[in-house]
């Protein structure tokens, strides 16, 4: 008897464990995920910014902070695909389907539900509420969006940051 009541609370204690180690890694993942794709909203606002205005004043200032900055991030890149320069880039597609995919996984990670049941140590399972698209968060889906980060920091021309963050420069895609 005594045996058994050992053995309950040690699968208690192997749960919470469990529970513990998915929940971290959700917040790790949701970190990573909200922090750099802030960062690339914010790199994005400035290269509308500086295609609208490409010297700093008072003007740039006050467009960048009462029109760009209240854009969403989809608004932004919605934006960004209509101006004609940007459309005649060798990168212009690469950005898009990049841009698109930050967004998506963003929006997932910010609004989607978090389904326990369907998570464990190696993934985690999050539902979109509105388009009810499951995403699997993994290590191999978090070295996808690190791809698409680097991929659109260098785009961008962030390299200091690229550096910053990863060490080195943008890899071409």
């Amino acid at each position: 008897m005594q045996i058994n009541k050992q053995e309950n609370r040690i699968d208690d204690m192997d749960k919470d464990i469990r529970k513990k180690l998915i929940r971290d890694k959700l917040r790790l993942f949701r970190g990573t995920i909200l922090s750099d794709s802030t960062d690339l909203e914010s790199t994005l606002g400035w290269k509308l910014r500086t295609y609208f205005f490409p010297k700093t004043n008072r003007k740039a200032s006050l467009f960048s902070s009462l029109i760009i900055d209240k854009l969403s991030f989809e608004k932004k890149i919605s934006l960004y695909e209509k101006i004609n320069i940007y459309n005649k880039s060798k990168k212009h597609e690469n950005i898009k389907k990049s841009l698109r995919f930050v967004r998506e996984l963003r929006n997932a990670v910010a609004h989607g539900w978090f389904i326990e049941g369907d998570s464990n140590e190696n993934y985690l399972t999050i539902k979109n509420p509105n388009s009810y698209k499951t995403w699997k968060l993994d290590d191999a889906l978090m070295n996808e969006f690190k791809k698409h980060d680097k991929f659109l920091l260098g785009a961008f021309g962030w390299k200091e940051t690229l550096r910053e963050k990863y060490g080195s420069l943008p890899v071409e895609t």
